[in-house]
């Protein structure tokens, strides 16, 4: 039987827990990890879609893309800049992690892209996965897929779209500290005892903002 020695994963923006743990053990297991490059772009994925916590609970951060999207190559889907939406999505993180113990040593790294982001998703997406892997402290060499296949070779590990907002999170992650991580079960009954309550697999910024350079021992469940 064939070691698998590759794992193929779509490029997400600003990866939720469960892609960077997914990538991070492969990577420590000798796997390269690969980017699927040539898919036509799947809405409603994490593709154009995060999440963050912030003061009202969870919310999500969708970048808009042109009309007719979902018939073009990922590399190829361009950004709607009908709105501010970079405006908006940097001051809902602001808002979210404006007062964590980290925000002051990442926000810089982080908010040039907001200010003037790309034309095209996919670079867009790629620039702050680069900035994630340098704050995170590794470096990861990812190169993109040259052609689509819909069926891969035996040697590579498939976990396209396995990492879905439809989907239930892989992963219990470690739990850690939060900002935003006061609700309680039972708000209004008082015989009941408020307990804490911890947002699985959220953007990696969160986990950034609260725990800074422990964020990769979190991660790896260590």
């Amino acid at each position: 039987m064939l070691q698998m020695t590759k794992i193929l994963i779509e490029l997400h923006y600003l990866p939720c827990l469960d892609y960077w743990k997914t990538i991070l053990e492969a990577h420590n297991l000798g796997k390269k990890v690969i980017l699927e490059a040539n898919e036509n772009y799947t809405k409603q994925s994490y593709r154009n879609r995060t999440y963050i916590l912030g003061a009202n609970g969870k919310l999500a951060l969708t970048v808009p893309v042109q009309k007719g999207s979902q018939r073009i190559n990922i590399k190829e889907v361009k950004i709607d800049y009908s709105t501010d939406w970079n405006r908006q999505h940097w001051q809902s993180i602001k808002s979210a992690y404006g007062k964590s113990p980290f925000f002051i040593h990442y926000a810089d790294f982080l908010e040039p892209i907001y200010e003037n982001p790309p034309v095209l998703l996919w670079e867009f997406n790629y620039k702050l996965l680069t900035i994630c892997q340098k704050l995170l402290r590794i470096s990861i060499p990812i190169k993109n897929t040259e052609n689509f296949e819909k069926e891969v070779d035996s040697q590579i590990l498939d976990k396209r779209n396995t990492i879905s907002p439809k989907k239930t999170a892989i992963f219990a992650h470690q739990e850690y500290y939060q900002i935003f991580g006061n609700k309680f079960e039972n708000r209004f009954n008082l015989d009941t005892e408020n307990k804490f309550i911890f947002e699985n697999n959220l953007s990696i910024l969160d986990l950034l903002f609260n725990e800074g350079t422990n964020a990769l021992t979190i991660i790896s469940g260590k």
